[in-house]
């Protein structure tokens, strides 16, 4: 029975090191919490190197638009990063998520005006991409599921994701993301990643003006490609367009920029900026 009790306390005690609730490794999801109930919520994954959360002035201010678009108390950023600095206390890469949900109410959609919001740290192990992905690219699905379309999350990250899961739930094992389409059989996004275009010296991204989540990476590419000589154009893009493009790539917090080898039976071999816009992603002190 000692032992037993030895065992579960090793496996508590490790497992707060993993996470803080308001600052604390002691303290509990309460189960009335709002983002339990109907994903009263935002959400941001992102590295941290060496103690020092990547693109953090960038990750911040989404989380802070989206918190104003929910209308959810956000903290303020010297608390976030405090939290941070306490839990990631070792010189190493680690994935870190901040979760914000908008706090405790009672039952029903209601709640106070002076309500408490709950943030959550999260610290994840990070394991280095595949060199294969690097090398060659990666395979995507057409989803049969689509992005749910809504004017009023304006590209928010919030916690209601069941689309994404669902599109997740449809690869195997030789698909690394899932690309996902509209209502108008637009391409919007990837499960997990935005999606890119290059037409010679464009590229291109699809509106995502109804639905989808407009991230961090998608901001730096937009912001940064005529460094290198290329143009940005945001518009509507069809899969028969996608496949003309003479790059495709994806971008995440995670893993940067990965070309993309493969939709459908439509291949592609190579690629031009995605490793200089990975560097950019992965390495950046903003």
């Amino acid at each position: 029975m000692g032992v037993l009790f030895l065992k579960q306390f090793k496996k508590v005690n490790k497992l707060k090191k993993k996470f803080l609730i308001n600052g604390s490794s002691s303290k509990n999801i309460n189960p009335f919490d709002r983002g339990l109930a109907f994903g009263d919520g935002i959400f941001r994954t992102f590295l941290v190197k060496n103690r020092y959360p990547v693109n953090w002035d960038l990750h911040y201010n989404k989380l802070k638009n989206d918190a104003k678009i929910l209308q959810i108390k956000i903290p303020t950023k010297k608390i976030l990063i405090n939290d941070i600095n306490k839990l990631f206390s070792t010189k190493k890469t680690y994935i870190c998520k901040i979760i914000i949900t908008r706090g405790v109410s009672n039952q029903g959609y209601q709640y106070r005006k002076d309500i408490k919001s709950t943030r959550i740290i999260l610290k994840i192990t990070h394991k280095k991409i595949d060199k294969k992905f690097l090398l060659n690219g990666v395979r995507l699905k057409v989803c049969k599921t689509r992005v749910t379309d809504s004017e009023l999350f304006y590209g928010s990250k919030h916690l209601n994701r069941i689309d994404n899961v669902l599109a997740k739930s449809e690869l195997n094992t030789s698909e690394f993301d899932g690309l996902m389409l509209d209502k108008n059989g637009f391409i919007n996004e990837c499960a997990s990643s935005n999606i890119f275009a290059r037409y010679g010296k464009v590229i291109a991204s699809p509106n995502q003006i109804n639905a989808g989540v407009s991230g961090v990476c998608k901001q730096i590419v937009v912001d940064n490609v005529s460094r290198f000589g290329f143009d940005f154009i945001e518009k509507n893009i069809k899969l028969s367009q996608l496949k003309k493009a003479d790059e495709v790539f994806i971008t995440n917090s995670i893993f940067g920029a990965l070309h993309v080898n493969q939709i459908e039976e439509k291949k592609w071999k190579g690629e031009t900026c995605t490793s200089i816009l990975r560097n950019l992603i992965i390495n950046s002190k903003t």
